[in-house]
């Protein structure tokens, strides 16, 4: 497997009417990128993808693109309903500077594993980028089995898997699988998992919470590349206390605004962009600013670490 490192799942700053607020959008990337990320994502699911149009994201992703400058790979999100829209979405954002494309199983219908990976099949045979297939059953409904994305991994347009369905199992098994993949990236998609994965070998991690503060994630990655595995042990503790706040909160308000919210404040706490909301995100509850506030200072608390 080839290494990759930590890459974020970028927000797109806005205005509450849904305009894009391309100097936030910039200033969070160039954040990200001075911090020690390795990539950058565009039009997932923390940055809202689903949400805007196939246009409007292919402006994102070229934003990203020109802020990155070729210095770490640009990933992009192509998810759509079904084929025709995951191709249609890689075109445009291969026009915009995209280098990878990441897609989710369609939204919408259910599909049984051999249904599955026929689109994943035709969309890797069709797409002008390589694929980085992206299995999130919190969302799609669906697990894709071990057995069927290995076997896309043999795809000569496949060359990368994000998993995050929180087994860490399957996960260790998918490692020994593709270790003797040269060129394939496998990422964990959890934070709870982070130094784990990296121990047994993983090519890195995309992850929602690098926004609350990206020095003790990033951190860990170091750590472990160093081989210094009693530090990354110590950080991950830590993410591990921030996690639970984050899952807290969430549980006790489970929309998903909720993170939006928590992301917000953690951006605008640091002035790094002004706003990541929509019209229609409810104003958050004082408390959910209030533990938001706690997971920020455990991320001061891991970041302590990195300085002893």
């Amino acid at each position: 497997m080839k290494d990759l490192g930590p890459v974020v799942p970028i927000v797109t700053p806005c205005q509450r009417n849904g305009s894009f607020d391309l100097d936030g959008f910039r200033s969070v990337c160039n954040e990200m990128l001075e911090a020690g990320c390795c990539g950058i994502f565009v039009a997932g699911t923390t940055g809202r993808g689903p949400w805007f149009s196939p246009g409007e994201r292919q402006k994102l992703c070229r934003a990203a693109s020109d802020q990155i400058n070729g210095r770490v790979p640009l990933l992009a999100g192509c998810s759509s309903s079904g084929l025709p829209g995951m191709l249609g979405n890689a075109r445009a954002m291969a026009d915009a500077g995209a280098q990878i494309a990441v897609a989710t199983v369609p939204g919408y219908f259910h599909y049984n594993q051999a249904e599955i990976e026929t689109i994943y099949m035709e969309f890797a045979d069709a797409c002008p980028l390589p694929v980085m297939v992206y299995d999130i059953p919190e969302f799609t409904n669906v697990k894709l089995a071990n057995d069927m994305v290995l076997r896309l991994a043999r795809h000569g347009n496949v060359i990368g898997f994000k998993d995050s369905s929180a087994d860490f199992e399957r996960f260790k098994k998918l490692i020994d699988a593709v270790r003797s993949f040269p060129e394939f990236f496998l990422m964990q998609g959890k934070e709870n998992l982070i130094a784990e994965s990296l121990q047994i070998g993983a090519s890195g991690f995309i992850i929602s919470l690098l926004h609350l503060d990206p020095r003790p994630f990033i951190g860990v990655y170091r750590a472990v590349r160093a081989g210094n595995g009693q530090l990354a042990d110590l950080i991950q503790a830590k993410i591990n206390q921030i996690i639970g706040v984050v899952r807290e909160t969430i549980e006790r308000r489970p929309e998903s605004s909720t993170l939006f919210h928590m992301l917000n404040y953690a951006l605008q706490k640091r002035g790094v962009c002004k706003n990541i909301l929509l019209e229609h995100d409810e104003d958050a509850p004082a408390w959910v600013l209030d533990n938001t506030q706690k997971a920020i200072e455990l991320c001061l608390s891991a970041n302590e670490y990195l300085q002893s």
